[in-house]
């Protein structure tokens, strides 16, 4: 290299260097607070949904009287996973609420299949549940920056 082309090379490179340095790669989707509040607000049907389900005799737990709610559900952990499937670099956050939404069809079709739901089960499905959900606004709290 020339003296002359060093003397221009080397600035150039000092300021490529200094504007690579400015820059960071994102690799996970940033914070959403109208996606935390939608998994808070899930989280929140889906507890009230295994209190009124534990509140309910079990000789009155038929399918019927809950579908509603099912389906309301469902529609609501859909549209969750919609938000987090558009989202660039979210990958986890999807698959967190698909192992959700599995869970809560699996749930409505044993209940659908048995018609009938056992306060063991239905503890320990609210449980689950509950750890999902924390995880899940965990995630999503996680992404913002400070």
């Amino acid at each position: 290299m020339t003296a002359p082309l060093r003397i221009v090379a080397a600035p150039l490179l000092i300021l490529m260097l200094l504007v690579a340095s400015g820059c960071s790669a994102r690799f996970v989707a940033p914070y959403d607070a109208t996606v935390q509040e939608q998994i808070i607000e899930v989280a929140r049907k889906v507890d009230l949904f295994w209190g009124w389900l534990l509140e309910t005799p079990v000789e009155q737990r038929q399918y019927v009287q809950f579908a509603d709610s099912y389906n309301e559900i469902e529609s609501d952990l859909r549209m969750l996973q919609m938000r987090n499937d558009i989202r660039p670099f979210n990958r986890e956050s999807t698959r967190q609420t698909a192992i959700a939404l599995e869970l809560w069809q699996q749930d409505r079709a044993d209940h659908k299949l048995k018609d009938s739901f056992s306060d063991f089960l239905a503890k320990r499905h609210r449980q689950q549940f509950i750890r999902i959900f924390t995880a899940m606004a965990r995630g999503e709290q996680a992404k913002q920056t400070d």
